[in-house]
């Protein structure tokens, strides 16, 4: 007898493993959108950078080479460690306390200390009574929450980690070479819509009650997760008809590189949540439509590849800059497997329902949009302006700034427009001794469902070579 309650224990806690899971799935797709929204600020090391708004979505790689010979070196200081590892129940799907907007907010911006972090945003109590299972039947209680009705959104993180194999070099710093190196290509994107009146509800500042309606939040999301090979090609030139005799900075640096694409693992989900209200306007106990529906495709197994080409120019005081990443960016799924899960309740605690579906036959092909910059700056002996335009994964995106430079303290400030939404930035540059110097920038961002401007902080050393 004991061991048949054991067992049918062992079971029923099992299928509430996996139930949990399915709804995991389906709230965590919903609110991509918080990941990909600030991982270029972000994840940048550099705080002067910050301090100046000059963090873009994907760096150009030429001007890391470029950067090689730059006056200084930074190490990021990873405050918001502290921060996201304070609580690491809130990351754990099994725990009653797992909140997947904070863990999507905190996994946007890991690195740089967020002022008011743990702050609830007014989507956390509706996100959790989906996980739970427990939502209100009032919608009125989530009112202050209000979603975008569409958002479109993705993001790549694709760093590499290698060597330059220099072939052919002088003394004045030009050369020529190729380049080998590994690293992750993590790839995120989400297109959501949310019910014009539902929005209309959770915004109203009096409580509203919407008899027998049906309210709709719908999603598809996209994630590739991959290891990329790059081989890649290398060279500093000297600019025609001026010589870089007494700058070896100077000249024209360029970046090739060819991205082969190892697919480990491919997530797609179609996700539609329907909230219907009975004739008092208050979620009912007896759907007529399921109330949430979840069909993924999933597949282990991909290759692709992507072209990455950057251009930088430094002439004196000037640098102009070109590049192109992600040309011909592709992966091709195979082996793909489909599945459906399906809960019948919203408010009689968790019953997934799990099926196989027919999965589509051949491989699945996806591609993202090329990232296309251009930008430039000018370096005077107190004072820099930079700034860089691009389009890509993001839609349009500028960034912009400026430094000012006296004694052992310089000032920067500028902004960034993403997603159509302007973010101030400013820094401060403390030259503690000749070689050494902390920067400390401040910026606004918003990682989280509701796009709420929060202010971060990120701190960084500088080691500097020589004068600047």
């Amino acid at each position: 007898m004991m061991e048949d309650e054991l067992m049918n224990a062992h079971r029923h806690s099992g299928i509430a493993v996996v139930r949990r899971w399915a709804m995991v799935m389906a709230t965590v797709g919903l609110f991509l959108i918080v990941a990909t929204s600030g991982w270029a600020q972000n994840f940048s090391g550099d705080a002067r950078a910050i301090g100046m708004g000059s963090a873009g979505e994907q760096k150009n790689f030429a001007s890391n080479l470029a950067e090689e010979s730059r006056p200084y070196r930074s190490i990021v200081m990873p405050l918001g460690l502290i921060q996201v590892l304070k609580d690491t129940d809130i990351f754990d799907p099994r725990k009653v306390t797992f909140d997947p907007v904070r863990a999507m907010e905190f996994a946007a911006n890991p690195l740089h200390f967020t002022f008011n972090r743990n702050d609830g945003d007014s989507s956390e109590q509706l996100v959790s009574d989906l996980v739970n299972g427990m939502v209100s039947r009032d919608l009125n209680d989530y009112r202050g929450f209000i979603p975008a009705r569409n958002v479109t959104a993705q993001g790549l993180l694709n760093p590499s980690w290698g060597k330059t194999f220099r072939v052919h070099h002088n003394d004045d710093g030009l050369f020529q070479g190729f380049y080998l190196g590994v690293g992750p290509y993590l790839a995120m994107g989400t297109n959501f819509s949310a019910d014009p009146k539902l929005i209309g509800l959770l915004a109203s500042s009096t409580k509203q009650y919407l008899s027998n309606t049906e309210f709709t939040l719908r999603d598809t999301s996209v994630g590739q997760a991959a290891a990329a090979v790059t081989v890649g090609y290398r060279a500093h030139f000297a600019v025609p008809g001026k010589s870089t005799r007494g700058s070896k900075h100077d000249g024209l640096y360029v970046a090739v590189n060819y991205n082969y694409l190892y697919g480990l693992h491919y997530e797609h989900a179609n996700i539609g949540i329907n909230l219907d209200t009975d004739s008092n306007g208050l979620i009912t106990l007896q759907p007529t439509t399921t109330p949430v529906l979840v069909d993924r495709l999933t597949s282990s197994k991909g290759r692709g590849s992507a072209v990455d080409v950057g251009t930088h120019l430094i002439s004196g005081r000037w640098n102009f800059r070109l590049a192109a990443n992600g040309v011909g960016n592709r992966i091709d799924w195979t082996g793909l497997r489909a599945e459906r899960y399906s809960l019948s309740s919203l408010l009689e605690g968790l019953h997934f329902d799990n099926t196989s579906a027919p999965a589509p036959t051949g491989a699945a092909r996806v591609e993202l949009p090329v990232r296309y910059s251009c930008g430039g700056g000018y370096n005077a002996d107190k004072w820099a302006i930079d700034s860089e335009m691009s389009r890509g994964l993001q839609g349009n995106e500028f960034h912009g700034g400026g430094e000012y430079r006296f004694g052992h303290l310089a000032l920067r400030g500028g902004s960034r427009y993403s997603r159509e939404q302007w973010n101030p930035v400013g820094g401060l540059g403390f030259n503690l001794t000749k070689n050494f110097g902390v920067d400390v920038a401040a910026f606004s961002t918003a990682t989280n469902i509701e796009r709420v401007r929060k202010v971060a902080m990120a701190v960084s050393l500088r080691f500097n070579r020589g004068a600047e």
